[in-house]
């Protein structure tokens, strides 16, 4: 081989090597925390709370809830900020892995979708936090979703998670409980927890592998076990909070976020132990929801 060629391999290499490090850079990896903030955009941290890139919306309206699907697509919800809700978001905004707006994706909105979750099988689930306060189905080879009636308390269905049987449907309305309901018989469920939840003012929530759950309660974030019995609370000392979005990571810990300071706080799941913090620079009021990339 000539050194020319050799040089060309060489340089063919390297080439090759670029490109799988600058595909690894611009695409969700695993660990990777993502943050909604009120005002649109969705930061793009790294599993150590590095700032890795910001997600541009292209559909107007307040950033809310937000959830992957099997492909790793991050879907936004998109509240919206007019009267009406005829102008701005009442919608849903799909990121591709790369972070890159694919635009709005679903229909039917009465107003104001909060909160997404998708079953094994891939049918995405809207909870509305306005109007008709219901959760919408999306099934993919339907045209128009399913609209299921739910019980509510202070606001619609605000934050939710599917339990692993793709039945039971845990969700909340900023209100002392976590309530349930079963989306395949179209049945409302008796409330999760067995006493209010502390702090009385429910936001996000993720049910445990043990059958528990754990939910942001006002100033506290508490644990509750299979039987919906308080087993734990998270906090940290000296700082104001309200807790709204959080995600469990894979190796025992989760991620929070403080709406009140827009800090988001990482803590060991079993101890409660306080692990680490990033503030996301944006004014207090503005970090909303958590996720993180499995």
């Amino acid at each position: 081989m000539t050194p020319l060629h050799k040089l060309s391999l060489l340089t063919l290499v390297l080439l090759v090597a670029l490109s799988s490090q600058l595909k690894a850079i611009v695409s969700f990896e695993a660990g990777d925390v993502f943050v909604s903030l009120e005002p649109g955009p969705v930061q793009w941290h790294r599993p150590d709370g590095t700032l890795r890139g910001i997600l541009i919306p292209t559909v107007p309206g307040l950033g809310e809830g937000m959830a992957f699907d099997a492909s790793g697509n991050l879907h936004v919800a998109r509240w919206c900020v007019d009267g009406p809700c005829e102008h701005t978001g009442n919608t849903i905004e799909k990121f591709d892995v790369n972070g890159q707006s694919m635009g709005a994706v679903g229909s039917g909105f009465n107003c104001n979708p909060h909160t997404i979750d998708f079953d094994s099988i891939g049918s995405a689930y809207v909870g509305q936090a306005g109007c008709r306060r219901t959760i919408m189905k999306f099934v993919q080879s339907e045209i128009f979703p399913t609209e299921h009636t739910v019980a509510v308390e202070n606001q619609g269905v605000f934050w939710m998670d599917l339990a692993a049987d793709d039945c039971t449907m845990f969700y909340t309305s900023v209100g002392p409980n976590v309530k349930r309901f079963d989306m395949c018989t179209d049945t409302q469920l008796p409330d999760f927890n067995v006493a209010p939840l502390p702090g009385g003012v429910t936001h996000d929530l993720r049910v445990l592998p043990d059958g528990g759950v754990l939910v942001s309660s006002g100033s506290v974030i508490a644990r509750l076990d299979q039987f919906g019995v308080l087993a734990r609370t998270y906090q940290v000392p000296g700082e104001s909070s309200l807790w709204a979005g959080l995600d469990l990571a894979a190796d025992g810990t989760f991620w929070a976020a403080n709406y009140f300071s827009s800090t988001v706080h990482k803590f060991n799941l079993e101890d409660g132990a306080h692990l680490t913090s990033f503030n996301t620079g944006t004014p207090p009021n503005t970090a909303v929801a958590v996720r993180v990339m499995r």
